[in-house]
Protein backbone atom coordinates (compact mmCIF):
# COMPACT_ATOMS: atom_id res chain seq x y z
CA UNK A 1 0.00 0.00 0.00
CA UNK A 2 1.40 3.37 -0.98
CA UNK A 3 1.29 6.17 1.57
CA UNK A 4 -1.22 8.28 -0.38
CA UNK A 5 -3.92 5.90 0.82
CA UNK A 6 -3.28 7.07 4.36
CA UNK A 7 -3.07 10.75 3.56
CA UNK A 8 -2.01 13.30 0.95
CA UNK A 9 1.42 12.70 -0.57
CA UNK A 10 2.79 15.19 -3.07
CA UNK A 11 4.51 13.58 -6.02
CA UNK A 12 8.25 14.26 -6.10
CA UNK A 13 9.66 16.25 -9.02
CA UNK A 14 11.73 14.53 -11.69
CA UNK A 15 15.48 15.07 -11.19
CA UNK A 16 17.42 17.24 -13.63
CA UNK A 17 19.88 15.81 -16.12
CA UNK A 18 18.00 12.67 -17.17
CA UNK A 19 17.54 11.56 -20.79
CA UNK A 20 14.01 11.94 -22.17
CA UNK A 21 12.71 10.04 -25.21
CA UNK A 22 9.56 10.49 -27.32
CA UNK A 23 9.35 14.20 -26.69
CA UNK A 24 10.73 17.10 -24.70
CA UNK A 25 11.87 16.99 -21.09
CA UNK A 26 8.90 17.21 -18.73
CA UNK A 27 8.47 18.44 -15.19
CA UNK A 28 5.57 18.23 -12.77
CA UNK A 29 5.84 21.98 -12.32
CA UNK A 30 5.11 22.55 -16.01
CA UNK A 31 2.34 19.93 -15.94
CA UNK A 32 0.59 21.47 -12.93
CA UNK A 33 -3.19 21.31 -13.36
CA UNK A 34 -3.04 18.14 -15.46
CA UNK A 35 -3.40 14.51 -14.38
CA UNK A 36 -0.10 12.65 -14.86
CA UNK A 37 0.25 8.88 -14.89
CA UNK A 38 3.81 7.78 -14.02
CA UNK A 39 4.57 4.18 -14.97
CA UNK A 40 7.70 2.34 -13.83
CA UNK A 41 8.67 -0.28 -16.40
CA UNK A 42 11.59 -2.00 -18.10
CA UNK A 43 11.51 -3.41 -21.59
CA UNK A 44 12.50 -7.03 -20.89
CA UNK A 45 9.81 -7.47 -18.20
CA UNK A 46 6.93 -9.60 -19.48
CA UNK A 47 4.47 -8.06 -16.99
CA UNK A 48 5.43 -4.58 -18.21
CA UNK A 49 5.07 -5.62 -21.84
CA UNK A 50 1.54 -6.87 -21.17
CA UNK A 51 0.62 -3.65 -19.34
CA UNK A 52 2.02 -1.10 -21.80
CA UNK A 53 -0.70 -1.59 -24.50
CA UNK A 54 -3.35 -0.66 -21.93
CA UNK A 55 -1.42 2.49 -21.01
CA UNK A 56 -1.03 3.37 -24.67
CA UNK A 57 -4.79 3.01 -25.09
CA UNK A 58 -5.36 5.35 -22.13
CA UNK A 59 -2.99 7.87 -23.68
CA UNK A 60 -4.78 7.76 -27.01
CA UNK A 61 -8.20 8.14 -25.35
CA UNK A 62 -7.42 10.92 -22.89
CA UNK A 63 -4.31 12.82 -23.96
CA UNK A 64 -6.36 15.41 -25.87
CA UNK A 65 -8.36 15.97 -22.67
CA UNK A 66 -5.23 16.70 -20.67
CA UNK A 67 -3.80 13.37 -19.48
CA UNK A 68 -0.04 12.95 -19.63
CA UNK A 69 1.67 9.58 -19.28
CA UNK A 70 5.37 9.31 -18.44
CA UNK A 71 7.07 5.95 -18.68
CA UNK A 72 9.96 5.74 -16.23
CA UNK A 73 12.30 3.15 -17.70
CA UNK A 74 14.26 1.76 -14.75
CA UNK A 75 16.48 -1.11 -15.98
CA UNK A 76 16.66 -4.52 -14.35
CA UNK A 77 19.58 -5.85 -16.41
CA UNK A 78 22.77 -4.14 -17.57
CA UNK A 79 21.84 -4.14 -21.28
CA UNK A 80 18.67 -2.17 -20.47
CA UNK A 81 20.84 0.84 -19.56
CA UNK A 82 21.66 1.25 -23.25
CA UNK A 83 19.71 4.17 -24.74
CA UNK A 84 19.62 2.64 -28.22
CA UNK A 85 18.15 -0.59 -26.86
CA UNK A 86 15.38 1.36 -25.13
CA UNK A 87 14.71 3.44 -28.26
CA UNK A 88 14.37 0.26 -30.32
CA UNK A 89 12.00 -1.26 -27.76
CA UNK A 90 9.83 1.88 -27.64
CA UNK A 91 9.49 1.82 -31.42
CA UNK A 92 8.72 -1.91 -31.60
CA UNK A 93 6.17 -1.77 -28.78
CA UNK A 94 4.49 1.33 -30.22
CA UNK A 95 4.79 3.69 -27.25
CA UNK A 96 4.01 7.31 -28.16
CA UNK A 97 4.00 8.90 -24.70
CA UNK A 98 7.16 10.31 -23.10
CA UNK A 99 9.75 8.01 -21.57
CA UNK A 100 12.52 9.06 -19.18
CA UNK A 101 15.61 6.91 -18.59
CA UNK A 102 16.06 6.23 -14.90
CA UNK A 103 19.36 4.33 -15.21
CA UNK A 104 20.58 5.18 -11.71
CA UNK A 105 17.21 4.56 -10.01
CA UNK A 106 16.85 8.22 -9.04
CA UNK A 107 13.10 8.41 -9.71
CA UNK A 108 12.60 4.85 -8.44
CA UNK A 109 13.94 5.84 -5.01
CA UNK A 110 12.08 9.16 -4.93
CA UNK A 111 8.81 7.27 -5.32
CA UNK A 112 9.86 4.53 -2.87
CA UNK A 113 9.15 2.03 -5.61
CA UNK A 114 10.00 -1.66 -5.47
CA UNK A 115 8.18 -3.26 -8.39
CA UNK A 116 7.84 -3.47 -12.18
CA UNK A 117 5.34 -2.44 -13.39
CA UNK A 118 3.98 0.12 -10.94
CA UNK A 119 1.89 3.12 -11.94
CA UNK A 120 1.19 6.25 -9.91
CA UNK A 121 -1.58 8.68 -10.86
CA UNK A 122 -0.92 12.29 -9.91
CA UNK A 123 -3.94 14.57 -9.63
CA UNK A 124 -4.09 18.14 -11.00
CA UNK A 125 -2.97 19.48 -7.60
CA UNK A 126 0.24 17.43 -7.71
CA UNK A 127 -0.91 14.90 -5.10
CA UNK A 128 -0.76 11.14 -5.74
CA UNK A 129 -4.36 9.91 -5.89
CA UNK A 130 -3.97 6.30 -7.05
CA UNK A 131 -1.37 3.62 -7.63
CA UNK A 132 -1.34 0.02 -8.83
CA UNK A 133 1.35 -2.67 -8.82
CA UNK A 134 1.55 -5.31 -11.54
CA UNK A 135 -0.87 -6.26 -14.28
CA UNK A 136 -4.66 -6.02 -14.27
CA UNK A 137 -7.10 -3.57 -12.71
CA UNK A 138 -7.19 -1.70 -16.02
CA UNK A 139 -10.82 -0.64 -15.61
CA UNK A 140 -10.11 0.64 -12.10
CA UNK A 141 -7.11 2.58 -13.39
CA UNK A 142 -9.14 4.14 -16.19
CA UNK A 143 -11.87 5.19 -13.77
CA UNK A 144 -9.22 6.84 -11.59
CA UNK A 145 -7.92 8.69 -14.66
CA UNK A 146 -11.44 9.91 -15.46
CA UNK A 147 -11.91 11.15 -11.89
CA UNK A 148 -8.60 13.02 -12.12
CA UNK A 149 -9.65 14.61 -15.42
CA UNK A 150 -12.95 15.75 -13.88
CA UNK A 151 -11.01 17.19 -10.94
CA UNK A 152 -8.89 19.06 -13.49
CA UNK A 153 -12.02 20.71 -14.89
CA UNK A 154 -12.81 18.50 -17.87
CA UNK A 155 -16.49 18.81 -18.69
CA UNK A 156 -16.58 16.78 -21.90
CA UNK A 157 -18.46 13.50 -21.87
CA UNK A 158 -16.11 10.65 -20.99
CA UNK A 159 -16.43 7.15 -22.48
CA UNK A 160 -17.99 4.33 -20.49
CA UNK A 161 -15.40 2.04 -18.94
CA UNK A 162 -15.92 -1.58 -19.87
CA UNK A 163 -15.14 -4.39 -17.46
CA UNK A 164 -13.36 -5.99 -20.42
CA UNK A 165 -10.56 -3.50 -19.76
CA UNK A 166 -9.59 -5.66 -16.81
CA UNK A 167 -8.26 -8.26 -19.21
CA UNK A 168 -9.73 -10.99 -17.04
CA UNK A 169 -11.83 -14.06 -17.76
CA UNK A 170 -9.16 -16.70 -18.44
CA UNK A 171 -8.39 -19.68 -16.23
CA UNK A 172 -5.11 -19.47 -14.33
CA UNK A 173 -3.04 -22.39 -13.06
CA UNK A 174 -0.08 -22.97 -10.81
CA UNK A 175 2.87 -21.88 -12.92
CA UNK A 176 6.63 -22.18 -12.68
CA UNK A 177 7.81 -18.96 -11.00
CA UNK A 178 10.16 -16.46 -12.61
CA UNK A 179 13.67 -17.94 -12.67
CA UNK A 180 16.88 -15.90 -12.75
CA UNK A 181 19.95 -17.57 -14.21
CA UNK A 182 22.83 -15.57 -12.72
CA UNK A 183 24.38 -16.56 -9.41
CA UNK A 184 23.07 -13.44 -7.65
CA UNK A 185 19.49 -14.71 -7.74
CA UNK A 186 19.58 -18.15 -9.34
CA UNK A 187 20.64 -21.73 -8.66
CA UNK A 188 21.13 -24.91 -10.68
CA UNK A 189 19.98 -28.43 -10.02
CA UNK A 190 23.20 -30.18 -11.02
CA UNK A 191 25.97 -27.93 -9.72
CA UNK A 192 26.19 -26.60 -6.19
CA UNK A 193 29.85 -25.53 -6.29
CA UNK A 194 31.35 -23.61 -9.17
CA UNK A 195 33.72 -20.71 -9.64
CA UNK A 196 31.69 -17.57 -10.38
CA UNK A 197 32.51 -15.62 -13.55
CA UNK A 198 34.73 -18.42 -14.89
CA UNK A 199 34.11 -21.12 -17.53
CA UNK A 200 33.13 -24.47 -16.01
CA UNK A 201 32.12 -27.90 -17.33
CA UNK A 202 28.64 -29.01 -16.28
CA UNK A 203 27.16 -32.49 -16.67
CA UNK A 204 23.46 -33.24 -16.69
CA UNK A 205 23.03 -36.54 -14.81
CA UNK A 206 19.25 -36.40 -15.09
CA UNK A 207 16.65 -33.71 -14.55
CA UNK A 208 14.85 -34.53 -11.32
CA UNK A 209 13.73 -31.21 -9.79
CA UNK A 210 10.89 -29.15 -11.23
CA UNK A 211 11.25 -25.39 -11.70
CA UNK A 212 15.04 -25.68 -11.48
CA UNK A 213 17.43 -25.15 -14.43
CA UNK A 214 20.14 -27.67 -15.33
CA UNK A 215 23.26 -27.04 -17.41
CA UNK A 216 25.15 -29.41 -19.68
CA UNK A 217 28.41 -28.48 -21.34
CA UNK A 218 30.65 -25.45 -21.07
CA UNK A 219 29.05 -22.52 -19.26
CA UNK A 220 30.12 -19.43 -17.33
CA UNK A 221 27.78 -18.38 -14.53
CA UNK A 222 27.93 -14.61 -13.95
CA UNK A 223 26.05 -12.30 -11.62
CA UNK A 224 23.10 -11.49 -13.90
CA UNK A 225 23.27 -14.31 -16.46
CA UNK A 226 24.75 -17.62 -17.52
CA UNK A 227 26.77 -17.59 -20.77
CA UNK A 228 27.64 -20.44 -23.10
CA UNK A 229 31.44 -20.56 -23.01
CA UNK A 230 32.61 -22.65 -25.98
CA UNK A 231 32.17 -22.60 -29.76
CA UNK A 232 31.04 -26.00 -31.06
CA UNK A 233 30.50 -27.65 -34.43
CA UNK A 234 26.93 -28.66 -33.55
CA UNK A 235 24.38 -27.61 -30.94
CA UNK A 236 25.01 -30.33 -28.37
CA UNK A 237 25.20 -28.34 -25.11
CA UNK A 238 22.14 -27.03 -23.41
CA UNK A 239 20.18 -25.48 -20.58
CA UNK A 240 17.24 -27.65 -19.52
CA UNK A 241 14.19 -27.00 -17.37
CA UNK A 242 11.16 -29.00 -16.24
CA UNK A 243 8.31 -26.46 -16.11
CA UNK A 244 4.53 -26.01 -15.91
CA UNK A 245 2.81 -23.20 -17.85
CA UNK A 246 0.90 -22.10 -20.94
CA UNK A 247 3.91 -20.25 -22.33
CA UNK A 248 7.61 -19.65 -21.75
CA UNK A 249 9.69 -16.50 -22.24
CA UNK A 250 13.45 -16.07 -21.93
CA UNK A 251 15.57 -12.92 -21.74
CA UNK A 252 18.59 -13.31 -24.03
CA UNK A 253 21.49 -11.14 -25.17
CA UNK A 254 24.39 -11.56 -27.58
CA UNK A 255 27.14 -9.47 -29.13
CA UNK A 256 26.58 -11.01 -32.57
CA UNK A 257 23.77 -12.89 -34.30
CA UNK A 258 23.47 -16.48 -33.04
CA UNK A 259 20.92 -19.30 -33.08
CA UNK A 260 19.43 -21.56 -30.45
CA UNK A 261 17.27 -24.66 -30.87
CA UNK A 262 14.23 -25.37 -28.70
CA UNK A 263 13.12 -28.90 -27.77
CA UNK A 264 10.20 -30.03 -25.63
CA UNK A 265 10.46 -33.53 -24.15
CA UNK A 266 13.25 -34.37 -26.58
CA UNK A 267 11.49 -33.23 -29.77
CA UNK A 268 11.21 -29.95 -31.72
CA UNK A 269 8.28 -27.80 -30.64
CA UNK A 270 5.01 -28.76 -32.39
CA UNK A 271 3.52 -26.14 -34.68
CA UNK A 272 0.73 -25.25 -32.24
CA UNK A 273 3.26 -24.43 -29.50
CA UNK A 274 5.77 -22.32 -31.42
CA UNK A 275 6.48 -19.07 -29.60
CA UNK A 276 6.26 -15.83 -31.55
CA UNK A 277 10.07 -15.69 -31.88
CA UNK A 278 10.50 -19.34 -32.95
CA UNK A 279 10.83 -20.42 -36.58
CA UNK A 280 10.73 -23.84 -38.20
CA UNK A 281 14.05 -24.80 -39.82
CA UNK A 282 14.31 -26.86 -43.02
CA UNK A 283 15.33 -29.92 -41.02
CA UNK A 284 12.26 -29.56 -38.78
CA UNK A 285 14.07 -28.04 -35.81
CA UNK A 286 12.45 -25.18 -33.88
CA UNK A 287 14.98 -22.34 -33.73
CA UNK A 288 15.37 -18.73 -32.62
CA UNK A 289 17.69 -16.19 -34.21
CA UNK A 290 19.00 -14.07 -31.36
CA UNK A 291 19.98 -10.61 -32.60
CA UNK A 292 19.30 -8.07 -29.89
CA UNK A 293 19.08 -8.06 -26.11
CA UNK A 294 15.42 -8.54 -25.16
CA UNK A 295 12.79 -11.03 -24.03
CA UNK A 296 12.07 -13.83 -26.52
CA UNK A 297 8.85 -15.88 -26.59
CA UNK A 298 9.80 -19.57 -26.76
CA UNK A 299 6.56 -21.44 -26.14
CA UNK A 300 2.99 -20.26 -26.73
CA UNK A 301 0.33 -22.90 -26.17
CA UNK A 302 -3.46 -22.79 -25.90
CA UNK A 303 -3.42 -25.43 -23.16
CA UNK A 304 -1.72 -25.64 -19.80
CA UNK A 305 1.01 -28.26 -19.93
CA UNK A 306 4.06 -29.69 -18.16
CA UNK A 307 7.25 -30.66 -19.92
CA UNK A 308 11.02 -30.52 -20.08
CA UNK A 309 12.41 -27.72 -22.18
CA UNK A 310 15.90 -27.90 -23.66
CA UNK A 311 17.63 -24.90 -25.19
CA UNK A 312 20.56 -26.08 -27.27
CA UNK A 313 23.36 -23.95 -28.64
CA UNK A 314 26.72 -24.26 -30.37
CA UNK A 315 27.62 -20.57 -30.22
CA UNK A 316 29.92 -19.02 -27.67
CA UNK A 317 28.88 -15.84 -25.87
CA UNK A 318 25.09 -16.05 -25.82
CA UNK A 319 23.75 -14.85 -22.44
CA UNK A 320 20.68 -16.27 -20.69
CA UNK A 321 19.20 -13.93 -18.07
CA UNK A 322 15.79 -15.04 -16.83
CA UNK A 323 12.74 -17.19 -17.59
CA UNK A 324 9.18 -15.98 -17.17
CA UNK A 325 6.02 -18.05 -17.64
CA UNK A 326 2.41 -17.51 -18.69
CA UNK A 327 -0.07 -19.13 -16.33
CA UNK A 328 -3.46 -18.04 -17.68
CA UNK A 329 -5.33 -19.24 -20.72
Amino acid sequence: MFLHRLGKVRAPEFPAGLVWLNGNKMSLKKLAGKPVLVDFWTYSCVNCLRTVPHLQKLYERYHDLGLEIIGVHTPEFAFEHDEENVKRAIKEIGITYSVVLDNDYDIWHLYANNSWPHCFLIGPDGVIVYDHVGEGNYAETEKAVQEALIAAGVTASLPAVSDDENGEGGICYRTTPELYLGYLRGKYGNKEDFLPDAPEAFTDHGITLEDTPYLHGHWQVCGEYVMHAKELAVASEYLALKYSAFGVNLVLATDEDVSIAIELDGLPLPDDMLGSDVKRAKDGASVIKVKEARMYNLVKASVYHQGTLKILTKDEGIKFYAFTFDGCG
